[in-house]
C-alpha cells in the first residue's frame, strides 16, 4: 500500500467484485482459516502478554508466530494466511477482553449478569496478504486455496467496477456469502493536504457551500458563498434537489405494510421482509445519488468547504405507523447523506465537510433580523403574521424575501465562515 508523503494525506475506500467460480470451493479455505484463528485465539487467551508488546520488539502477531514455530497443527499452512489469522485472533481476543473488563466493573444492579464466554467458533473471511495471490490484471487473479489436503494456485475470473489509475489496490479479502463468492480490494490514493478548514478559510478568497436538508419536498437546498479576506461575502450559485417521487414511493410501501399488519393482526419477526428490504435498498441508493449530485455541484462551483447543520437529536413524532416510519427513515436519510458527502467530497476532490449549530438558522435572516414565515408573501409590512413553522416562504420588513430552505442554507454557510472570519457579512445585492 501507499507510504506517507509530505504534503499529502491518504484516502481509503474499498471495491467489491463478483468472483466467478472455477469448479473449486472456497469454503474449504475459509474453514481451514477459521480453524487456525480459533487455535491462536485459545493460545492468546492462555498467554495474553504478547498482545501488549510492540511488533518491533517481537510482540503482537510475531510473538505468537515464534511461540508456535514447528507446531504440528499449523504445519504446511501458508505463512501469509497464518499471520493474517494471528492478527484476526488478536482482534477477536481484544474484543472479548474489553467486554470481560466491563463485566468485571459492572454496577451492582447488573451483578447477576453472567461473564462473557469465549467464542466457540469463528466465521471470518480469509485475508489474502501478499504471497497468497498473484497475476491480478483487473479481470482475473490467481489465488492460493485449499483443495483437499493440499494448497494449490487456482486462477479465478472476477467482474469489477472500473477503478481509475489514481487508486492503488491492496491485498484482497475473499467473502463467502450465501453460496456466492466476492473479492474485496482495499484502495488508497494520495490527496493533497488542505491544511484543514481553518487553513482553507485563511486564503484571500474561498467558497463555502451551505446545505439545508428538508424532510418534505426538497432534500437538499444548497448555496455557494464566496468570501474574501475582508469578510465580504457574495452568493455565487444555488441548487435544489427534489425528493417528492422518492417520498411518494416510500409512503406507498409503508402503507402497504400497514395494511398487511391490520389484516393479519400478527406481526412477527421477518414480517413483510421483502418490502422492508426494498425500502432499505432504495433509501441507501437514493442517499448515494443525492450525495453525488451535491458533491458534483460543489465541485463545479469550486467550493472549498461544505457546511451542514448538526441534527443529531431528531426523533419521529408519535402517531400512525406509516407516518412515524416515514419520519424515521427521513431522519436516517439526512444522516446518511452527510456521511456519504463527507466521504465522497474528500476522496474525490479534497473538499472538506463540517457541521454547525442549527440554532436560529430558520428563524433569523443572514443579518440577524427576525423572519416572517408563511405560505404567501404579504402585500405590505402591515400584513405580516406570526411565524408559521414548516411554511415555504420567509420575509423581513426590510424587503428580504426568499425560500425558507435557501435562507437556512445561507445561515449554515455563514456560521461556518464566521468561525474564522467573525466580521463576514452577506451582500444583499448578490442575492437578486
Amino acid at each position: 500500500m501507499l507510504k506517507r508523503q509530505k504534503g499529502y494525506s491518504i484516502a481509503t475506500k474499498s471495491v467489491k467484485a463478483k468472483l466467478i467460480r472455477s469448479k473449486f470451493d472456497m469454503q474449504e479455505t475459509k474453514d481451514a482459516y477459521n480453524e487456525i484463528v480459533h487455535f491462536y485465539f485459545l493460545l492468546i487467551a492462555e498467554n495474553p502478554q504478547g498482545v501488549s508488546i510492540p511488533v518491533q520488539s517481537n510482540g503482537g502477531w510475531r510473538y505468537y508466530e515464534l511461540l508456535t514455530a514447528g507446531h504440528q497443527f499449523i504445519n504446511g499452512f501458508p505463512s501469509p494466511l497464518k499471520r493474517a489469522a494471528i492478527r484476526q485472533a488478536i482482534g477477536a481476543y481484544e474484543s472479548w477482553n474489553s467486554t470481560y473488563q466491563k463485566w468485571l466493573n459492572r454496577p451492582k444492579r447488573m451483578r447477576h449478569h453472567k461473564p462473557p464466554i469465549h467464542p466457540r467458533a469463528f466465521r471470518f473471511n480469509p485475508q489474502y496478504d501478499s504471497g497468497m495471490w498473484k497475476e491480478d490484471d483487473g479481470f482475473s487473479i490467481v489465488l492460493k486455496m485449499r483443495v483437499g489436503d493440499a494448497w494449490k494456485w487456482v486462477k479465478h475470473q472476477y467482474q469489477c467496477p472500473h477503478i481509475s489509475a489514481e487508486w492503488v489496490k491492496g491485498s484482497p479479502r475473499i467473502q463467502v456469502q450465501n453460496g456466492s463468492l466476492w473479492i474485496v480490494f482495499p484502495l488508497e490514493k494520495y490527496v493533497p493536504a488542505t491544511g484543514g478548514i481553518k487553513g482553507l478559510m485563511s486564503k484571500s478568497a474561498f467558497r463555502t457551500c451551505g446545505v439545508d436538508m428538508d424532510i418534505d419536498k426538497f432534500i437538499i437546498i444548497a448555496t455557494v458563498l464566496e468570501t474574501n479576506d475582508r469578510g465580504e461575502t457574495t452568493e455565487i450559485a444555488r441548487h435544489f434537489i427534489n425528493q417528492s417521487r422518492h417520498i411518494a414511493r416510500r409512503k406507498r410501501d409503508l402503507g402497504r405494510i400497514a395494511i398487511k399488519m391490520r389484516k393479519s393482526k400478527i406481526v412477527s419477526r421477518g414480517f413483510a421482509k421483502s418490502k422492508w428490504d426494498s425500502i432499505t435498498a432504495r433509501e441507501i441508493d437514493f442517499s448515494r445519488v443525492v450525495s453525488r449530485r451535491l458533491v458534483e455541484f460543489a465541485k463545479h462551483w469550486k467550493a472549498d468547504v461544505i457546511s451542514f447543520e448538526h441534527l443529531g437529536n431528531l426523533r419521529p413524532k408519535k402517531g400512525k405507523f406509516s407516518r412515524r416510519s416515514n419520519q424515521k427513515r427521513a431522519y436516517w436519510l439526512k444522516g446518511k447523506v452527510f456521511e456519504q458527502v463527507k466521504r465522497i467530497a474528500y476522496q474525490d476532490y479534497a473538499i472538506l465537510t463540517t457541521r454547525v449549530s442549527p440554532m436560529n438558522t430558520s428563524r433569523l435572516s443572514p443579518w440577524g433580523d427576525p423572519l416572517w414565515r408563511g405560505v404567501k408573501f404579504p402585500a405590505s409590512p402591515l400584513e405580516f403574521e406570526d411565524y408559521q413553522s414548516g411554511a415555504a416562504l420567509v420575509a423581513t420588513v426590510n424587503g428580504y424575501k426568499t425560500h425558507s430552505g435557501l435562507n437556512a442554507a445561507r445561515n449554515v454557510a455563514l456560521k461556518a465562515i464566521k468561525r474564522n472570519i467573525p466580521e463576514a457579512e452577506l451582500n444583499l445585492k448578490s442575492l437578486k
